[in-house]
């Protein structure tokens, strides 16, 4: 019941209950044993009373009726304002682990307010917990790029030595320290522009420049422009196609390339044998492409797959430090798909290998430009 149709009630009960209370004692004193104490006498069969019975009763039915509303009220709205004034205290304090018991359904506007206090003290307990997560995820994220920054750092340290005391006293010797410092360098150019990237993306300040493209030619382009690097670390890289000829697909080129160099990249890495293969494969789902990257390298933990598109998650952190990377290279990837409407899943088998598959808008989707928004460019636009 709401506050309306309870104050409503409490008038209507201010005036009928006293009335009601008035002659319901009248009748019991009227019908009492001793009636010489009470009434005076009887005129024209009319009931006399005095002055001060009736003063009392009145006071006693307007006493009785108030008792009866005041308890009424009490537990109808003090009792939740009550509840209300705790949790405020407990949440000035600092305290989130508690509940504040509602009733579902109410139309009491006092309870839709205690679940709405409700619905606030979750909600605050989420952001609270996801700002703390935030912090543990950015003091894991400086000890990681620290520790990757020192080793390049170190050797680009030891080297320039090396050349300034004439340790490398040949010609032949100063290219070769110089080359080392140039490629440790390159790593750490890298990495920060990884975790400058990444800043970005998670702060959804990337601009995407969507287009229609054929994904067949995409791709193979990625292939041969990848398969350079990874025949010289002796990884074989191919692509199949189960497209059908001239597929269109809807994404940003660069940001597409970025995904399939972190993948491919991630597969050469974590090999951890002589020899290789990866095979990027695309395949029809409808209104979407799906892709395939798979490898026959080391392979994931099962225990580890739910979490490795987290960020700054590592499986194996010791061997991802000699690795290198920052641990930030498939969330930011599972964030660029997820921004193109797309999905991202991985399957592993330790020892044997790791496909990480993700999908794709085609440009003949149904209502593919609705569900990119407003982002999508002009000449897509202009067929829908």
């Amino acid at each position: 019941m709401n506050i309306k149709k309870r104050l409503l009630i409490t008038f209507l009960l201010l005036l009928i209950l006293p009335l009601l209370m008035f002659f319901a004692i009248v009748f019991i004193t009227q019908h009492s044993a001793d009636i010489s104490s009470i009434y005076i006498h009887r005129e024209n069969g009319m009931l006399q009373i005095s002055f001060l019975q009736a003063v009392l009763t009145i006071v006693l039915v307007i006493a009785l009726t108030d008792l009866i509303l005041v308890i009424w009220l009490y537990r109808s709205i003090i009792r939740p304002l009550n509840l209300l004034t705790v949790a405020t205290n407990r949440i000035k304090d600092g305290d989130l682990d508690f509940s504040i018991p509602t009733e579902s359904e109410s139309t009491d506007e006092l309870e839709q307010l205690c679940e709405d206090f409700e619905e606030m003290r979750i909600q605050l307990k989420k952001q609270i917990d996801t700002r703390l997560q935030y912090e543990q995820d950015t003091i894991e994220l400086i000890s990681n790029i620290s520790h990757d920054l020192k080793t390049p750092l170190t050797a680009i340290k030891g080297y320039t030595e090396g050349i300034l005391d004439g340790v490398a006293d040949t010609k032949e010797k100063q290219q070769k320290y110089l080359k080392t410092i140039y490629t440790k360098a390159s790593d750490m150019t890298v990495l920060v522009d990884e975790l400058s990237f990444f800043s970005k993306i998670d702060t959804n300040i990337v601009p995407y420049n969507f287009k229609v493209f054929c994904a067949d030619d995409f791709f193979n382009d990625c292939i041969e422009e990848m398969s350079l690097d990874t025949e010289v670390k002796n990884v074989t890289l191919d692509y199949i196609s189960k497209l059908k000829e001239g597929q269109k697909i809807i994404a940003d080129l660069e940001q597409l390339r970025r995904v399939m160099n972190n993948l491919i990249g991630n597969s050469v890495k974590y090999m951890g044998r002589d020899s290789g293969s990866i095979v990027v494969l695309a395949e029809d789902l409808g209104d979407n492409v799906k892709i395939s990257v798979s490898d026959n390298g080391m392979g994931i933990e099962e225990k580890d797959i739910p979490y490795i598109f987290d960020r700054f998650y590592r499986a194996d952190s010791s061997r991802n430090s000699r690795k290198g990377g920052s641990g930030l290279g498939l969330a930011i990837t599972k964030k660029i798909i997820e921004d193109h409407n797309g999905t991202i899943s991985a399957t592993s088998v330790p020892g044997k290998g790791t496909c990480i598959s993700f999908t794709l808008l085609k440009d003949d989707a149904k209502n593919a430009s609705l569900e990119l928004g407003n982002i999508i460019d002009a000449d897509f636009r202009k067929k829908y």
